[in-house]
Formats: C-alpha cells, sequence, structure tokens
C-alpha cells in the first residue's frame, strides 16, 4: 500500500470516532447519560450499532475521550501555571479562560451535564483523577498567592471549590448567540473572584456591625 493511503486510513478513523463522539456528546447533554443508549447513538449517526463498536466499547469510554477531546492542551495549561514571570491571579485567570472553553465545547458540556454518577462508573477513576488535578493546579496557585501577598489567607479548597462551582454551572445555561463570549464570562467571574463584589469600606462596616457570639 503507498505510504499516503497507509496514512490516510488512521485519519480517516479518527475524524469518524470524533463525529461520533460529538454526536453522543450533544445526546448526553440533551437527554441525560442514563437515557442514551448505544442504538440512539448509532441512529442518530445513521449507521449500524455493530460499526458503531468499530469505534467505541462502551458509554464509559465515550465519558472518557469526551474529557481527553474537551481539555486536549491540559499539558500546556498546566506547563503554563507553573511560570511565575507571571503575576499569580493573571495565571489563574488564563486558567479559569482555558477551562471555561474546554468546558463548553460539545465535548466538556457532556461531562458538565451528565453529573457525577456517571463520571464515577469509567473505570479506573480517570476522570476524578484528571478532576483532582485541576484542583490541584488551583490550590496551588492560591498557596503561592497567599505566600506572596497577593491573595490574602484563605481557605484554598474553599477559593477552588467556589471558582469550580461557578465554571461548572456556566455549560447549563451559556449560549454561543448570547450577549456574552466565554472570555468575557471568565473575565467577569475572576474579577468577581479576585476582587469580591463589596467595597473595602462596606466590608469593613460589615464586620462590625456582625453580632457577635
Amino acid at each position: 500500500m503507498p505510504p499516503a493511503r497507509r496514512r490516510a486510513r488512521p485519519r480517516k478513523h479518527e475524524d469518524k470516532l470524533t463525529a461520533i463522539l460529538r454526536v453522543a456528546a450533544q445526546l448526553f447533554a440533551e437527554n441525560g447519560y442514563e437515557a442514551t443508549s448505544l442504538d440512539s447513538i448509532a441512529d442518530r449517526l445513521g449507521m449500524h450499532k455493530a460499526t458503531l463498536y468499530h469505534y467505541i466499547e462502551s458509554k464509559e469510554s465515550i465519558l472518557y475521550q469526551c474529557l481527553v477531546r474537551s481539555f486536549e492542551d491540559l499539558e500546556s495549561v498546566i506547563e503554563r501555571m507553573g511560570d511565575r514571570s507571571v503575576p499569580v491571579l493573571g495565571r489563574l485567570r488564563d486558567f479559569a479562560t482555558q477551562l471555561a472553553h474546554a468546558q463548553n465545547n460539545d465535548f466538556g458540556r457532556c461531562l458538565a451535564m451528565v453529573g457525577s454518577k456517571p463520571v464515577d462508573q469509567v473505570p479506573g477513576g480517570v476522570i476524578r483523577k484528571f478532576q483532582k488535578r485541576l484542583d490541584t493546579t488551583v490550590r496551588s496557585l492560591v498557596l503561592e498567592g497567599i505566600a506572596d501577598g497577593s491573595i490574602r489567607p484563605c481557605n484554598p479548597g474553599l477559593a477552588s471549590a467556589m471558582l469550580f462551582g461557578a465554571l461548572n454551572w456556566v455549560p447549563r445555561w451559556y449560549r454561543a448567540d448570547g450577549k456574552l463570549s466565554i472570555d468575557e464570562i471568565a473575565d467577569a467571574f475572576m474579577d468577581i473572584f479576585a476582587e469580591g463584589v463589596s467595597t473595602h469600606r462596606a466590608e469593613r462596616r460589615s464586620r462590625r456591625e456582625r453580632p457577635s457570639g
């Protein structure tokens, strides 16, 4: 077989796999993980279920492969988070923006929409390990900011939970034709995350007026 044809076949397979995963991800987001069968995925694609099995093994494998495609540049993003020539809050903003984009493509949206139960069913806990890496990255940045004085002392776990909690909800309401872009949403969230919602004077007054005991 000529070299060009040998290269074309794997590429064609990969393109078909990506198309299958995209349709599956859309169905998971639309109908829920439990309600979406491999038969319904095959029907949407207009192919036989037997053909589908040439590309995927199970619904759980679909979720994992959707994860991989949702955040394809994860390694480079995490590497950038270690660049101390960039201020901590600048790196946090970069991370939040990249995560927001990853969560709001077809692949990332399905993971945000299916809930925790299907994620826990993926063998080896690979999705949970992936999520743990993201959480650890944010916690480390918060700790670095506390150490250099750019972030006030706080609980890094709660700070991470707040940031992810806000971003994880975006796929449920974001629309590509809406008023705000993903970049604008991530910037607004980071402004609130970094600066809070009250003026310093209002914050001091609130603390004074807080009941004691």
